[in-house]
């Protein structure tokens, strides 16, 4: 990850009946993501769409590829799993470009973190993510609208997170049907 200081840090946490064990497991099946962050994603104009991942939970040092829609056009993900931490931490970094509808392409770094801590008889699960413009800041990350965009992008990650802890939970699509994208 760059050691720029990043632009815009987002942060959400959901609670989970689910135990820090079981939503980790999620996590690390990456798989599972083409659900909850992506068919199950509550704005279709932003989710994600494809995934190459290993079929078996990931750890330090695994990479990944994945892509996504993107309000503005559609994203293209190379990411480096850096924590894997069953029942406490999951992390990744990712080296992003948004191929814009209007605009040239943008290319980011984001480094994704989800803390899982015990609560009673299931979990907090906290997600952070921290964006590092690499060859320009476009307008939404301009200073006087980042707190627009903060907003906006903090609302679909906590939806997000919410199906996250739904499937962890065992949830009504919590068994994982392999998505004619998902390979490996």
């Amino acid at each position: 990850m760059s050691q720029l200081a990043p632009i815009l840090t987002l942060r959400v946490s959901v609670r989970s009946t689910a135990s820090p064990e079981a939503v980790y497991d999620v996590l690390s099946d990456l798989r599972t993501h083409l659900d909850w962050a992506g068919e199950q994603a509550p704005d279709k104009a932003f989710r994600l769409l494809s995934m190459d991942a290993p079929s078996r939970p990931v750890t330090v040092g695994d990479h990944f590829s994945s892509s996504g829609a993107n309000v503005n056009g559609t994203f293209h993900d190379r990411s480096t799993v850096v924590q894997a931490e069953r029942g406490a931490r999951f992390g990744f970094d990712t080296e992003s470009t948004l191929e814009r509808s209007h605009g040239r392409p943008w290319q980011a770094r984001f480094g994704h973190r989800y803390v899982l801590e015990r609560s009673g008889d299931g979990a907090v699960v906290s997600y952070t993510c921290e964006v590092r413009p690499q060859n320009y800041v476009p307008y939404w990350l301009r200073p006087g609208m980042r707190p627009v965009t903060r907003v906006m992008v903090q609302r679909t990650m906590r939806r997000n997170l919410a199906n996250l802890a739904a499937m962890a939970e065992g949830g009504p699509r919590a068994a994982h049907r392999p998505s004619p994208h998902s390979q490996r």
